[in-house]
């Protein structure tokens, strides 16, 4: 199942060795909560939206992903760092109003949300760590 969704990522722009782990092992992450918490909404929907909590940080790191690995990282000029600025406040504003709308509109638990945000960076985190580690461990072989 991994080889299909690192597949489906590469024709989607993911393609850094390191960096597609990371998307894969978010968004794996996100629809195991979401599905599973969809399933037990009626009993507790605490990890309904603990799943929300990591989708948020899941969109976060694919559009950067997306758009790095696309830009390239060569020389910036003032003008990337301008459109940069922009992507980025205009991902602040969407997080804003999801959070808005899932706080207060639809009453979710403030703890199921951050403990989403907070284990999206920290899956992040684990999955760069091995990632790198392997790849560190890899090349030393040769």
């Amino acid at each position: 199942m991994t080889h299909s969704l690192d597949a489906w990522l590469w024709r989607r722009g993911i393609s850094h060795p390191v960096i597609r782990p990371l998307v894969r092992n978010e968004l794996l992450l996100t629809a195991l909560f979401l599905l599973g918490g969809g399933i037990a909404f009626a009993a507790t929907p605490w990890f309904f939206w603990f799943g929300v909590g990591l989708g948020i940080m899941t969109l976060t790191f694919w559009s950067l992903a997306r758009f790095f690995l696309r830009a390239g990282l060569g020389e910036y000029s003032t003008a990337f760092l301008r459109v940069v600025l922009l992507r980025w406040g205009g991902r602040l504003l969407l997080l804003a109003g999801l959070l808005y709308l899932a706080l207060v509109v639809w009453k979710a638990p403030v703890t199921a949300i951050l403990g989403g945000l907070t284990a999206g960076a920290v899956t992040a985190l684990l999955t760069f760590a091995v990632v790198s580690r392997e790849g560190r461990g890899a090349s030393g072989r040769g």
